[in-house]
């Protein structure tokens, strides 16, 4: 038999397949080597164990959550702009669960790359601009954004939404809230 070639990118990429389908609870070097018809140990050569693996599962769903958002601004400004990020926000949420999970872990700073989730943060920033929100005003904007969508899609996920009334419109209810606070809201030096 020969021998099967990985790099960093195929295990990252087996392994973000794997927690979409099973969960980011269920991520095993076992699993992921399985995948990919290696040895497990095969795959140190390229993470630094689970926890190693974990990181860049996070890495890379954080470059994918931030593409979809970007994808999602692209030509369009202000209320538009922040509507279809928020949407695409969601759909990332829905469709690729364990990617979801995983950008919600810590951020591993040892090895000196800036985390790919600042550029999910800084999407929503570059829209609140339109707002009259910069600096350290747009970071904070951007995160109360970011958390009010997350605490949805997070609430969504477990099914924590039990009454009959359409989950899709709640979520442009709550799209509609942030966006009249947003106008309501004076900028922030």
């Amino acid at each position: 038999m020969a021998k099967q070639r990985i790099d960093l990118d195929c295990v990252v990429s087996q392994a973000i397949a794997l927690v979409d389908t099973n969960g980011l609870d269920d991520l095993a070097l076992s699993r992921v080597a399985d995948g990919l018809g290696v040895r497990s140990s095969a795959l140190y050569n390229h993470v630094d164990g689970v926890d190693g693996l974990r990181h860049a599962v996070a890495e890379r769903a954080g470059e994918n959550l931030a593409d979809a958002l970007r994808d999602a601004a692209v030509g369009r400004a202000g209320e538009q702009a922040l509507r279809a990020v928020a949407l695409a926000y969601r759909e990332f949420a829905v469709s690729h669960p364990g990617q979801y999970a995983s950008t919600l872990l810590p951020v591993d700073r040892s090895n000196g790359v800036e985390s790919s989730r600042w550029e999910v943060l800084n999407v929503l920033a570059r829209i609140l601009e339109t707002y009259d929100f910069s600096g350290d005003g747009a970071v904070h904007m951007a995160r109360i954004v970011r958390s009010a969508i997350h605490g949805f899609v997070t609430l969504e996920a477990s099914q924590a939404f039990t009454s009959p009334q359409d989950t899709d419109e709640s979520f442009d209810e709550l799209v509609d809230f942030i966006l009249r606070g947003l106008s309501a809201q004076p900028a922030a030096p």
